[in-house]
């Protein structure tokens, strides 16, 4: 464990290419992942301290299982999530496909105010 839980532990998992499934609601548990690990991905699994400075970033893989551990001192901790995906991808669900967005329909490319296209090599010749 990090001091002062300022670090992120991080592992890229995922089951025949398949996320590992959301073993705490809360994310408060970050031992829960244990619950739905094999022996052989226990015996495999190892926490990697990404320890992080005030104004750092972390970039990771969207199946990397990460956390951190709460916050023990008396300063907030600030946190920005940014998902990035490939002009052109479409929609797989009817659902929502990010809470307080409208649905895509399936087989839509994304696009909008909620998943903008933020690079197009165009923009730089």
């Amino acid at each position: 464990m990090c001091a002062f839980g300022a670090c992120t532990c991080i592992c890229r998992w995922h089951r025949d290419g398949n996320p590992l499934p959301i073993t705490d609601d809360t994310f408060g548990n970050m031992d829960s992942i244990q619950a739905v690990l094999t022996a052989e991905e226990t015996a495999a699994f190892k926490n990697v301290p990404g320890r992080m400075k005030k104004g750092e970033a972390s970039f990771h893989h969207p199946l990397t299982v990460h956390g951190s551990f709460s916050n023990r001192t008396a300063s907030a901790r600030r946190a920005c999530v940014v998902n990035y995906i490939a002009d052109g991808v479409r929609s797989q669900s009817e659902d929502v496909l990010l809470a307080g967005t409208d649905p895509v329909p399936k087989g839509s490319k994304l696009g909008g105010r909620f998943f903008p296209v933020v690079y197009d090599p165009a923009w730089s010749s």
